[in-house]
């Protein structure tokens, strides 16, 4: 079957209903662990036009460090995230055990891992993929090596090619199994990051639309023609305030909790709420 990209958007205002960086950090991570569980390709952050200054700005470059923090295996996270004060609470994520997430350190010829590149000559570049046993190269202790000269200081995905007195590994990314997904914050309105994405089928999340029990049928036969899909959601204060009617992708407003039994329902409970339908949607129906 077709793999499908699918996107979800959410508000800089996401976190604005406390200052507290623990609860904060704590949201997030239930974010997090929905974008895995059900194998999201993308999250962006946008700009909450409903808000009129820019005081959420550093909520939005927050978010967007604790996701990625979380999608980083743990074995590269030190690298690619330096002590920071505002990470301080990183520890009360909850671990999203997904394949690029391995839990052992023994390697075999075919597998897959995320490393950070560490250092570049005229015949390659050293990776760090998280080996625990001398890899044999003096200075370069438990590092593999690529052929390929990439940018330093950065996180891309490999397979390794051979295991002997050197542990070669080539850029690659397997197509078979979830392997995360990407963080963009954009300061932009939720309008013009849409339009970075692209999508061709956009599903805005309301409770003042149809409900999904009765557009049901409609719903699924353009998920179904979709190949790549926006998930929107708005932010604590407001629904959606921007149109998004009149641009090149389809849209539907459709409310996934029907007769909700409280006044509001937060964004990480709309996000769980609606993924799950479109999960059911995409590999069952």
């Amino acid at each position: 079957m077709h793999k499908k990209q699918v996107s979800i958007f959410i508000p800089d205002s996401f976190l604005s209903e406390t200052s507290d960086l623990k609860i904060k950090t704590s949201k997030i991570g239930v974010i997090g662990r929905a974008l895995a569980l059900f194998k999201i390709d993308q999250i962006v952050i946008y700009k909450d036009l409903s808000q009129n200054d820019d005081k959420y700005v550093t909520d939005a470059d927050f978010m967007a460090d604790v996701l990625g923090y979380m999608d980083t295996p743990q074995y590269l996270r030190k690298k690619v995230f330096p002590i920071r004060s505002e990470l301080k609470h990183v520890g009360i994520l909850p671990p999203l055990r997904t394949p690029h997430h391995p839990t052992e350190s023994d390697l075999k010829v075919g597998d897959y891992r995320q490393g950070f590149t560490v250092k570049r000559n005229k015949k390659g570049t050293y990776i760090d993929i998280g080996m625990k046993s001398d890899s044999g190269m003096k200075g370069m202790e438990n590092l593999a090596f690529c052929k390929e000269q990439l940018s330093v200081n950065k996180v891309f995905s490999f397979r390794v090619t051979k295991l002997a007195k050197e542990v070669i590994v080539t850029p690659d990314e397997p197509d078979d199994v979830y392997w995360g997904y990407k963080t963009l914050s954009t300061h932009k309105s939720l309008k013009n990051s849409l339009k970075l994405v692209n999508p061709d089928f956009v599903v805005e999340t309301t409770r003042y639309a149809d409900t999904i029990n009765s557009i049901f049928n409609e719903f699924e036969e353009k998920l179904d023609k979709a190949d790549n899909i926006a998930i929107v959601f708005g932010g604590p204060y407001s629904s959606i305030s921007e149109d998004l009617s009149g641009f090149s992708w389809d849209l539907v407003k459709l409310n996934t909790i029907p007769s909700q039994g409280t006044e509001t329902v937060r964004t990480e409970e709309a996000v769980i709420s609606t993924l799950s339908i479109i999960n059911m949607l995409l590999n069952f129906c």
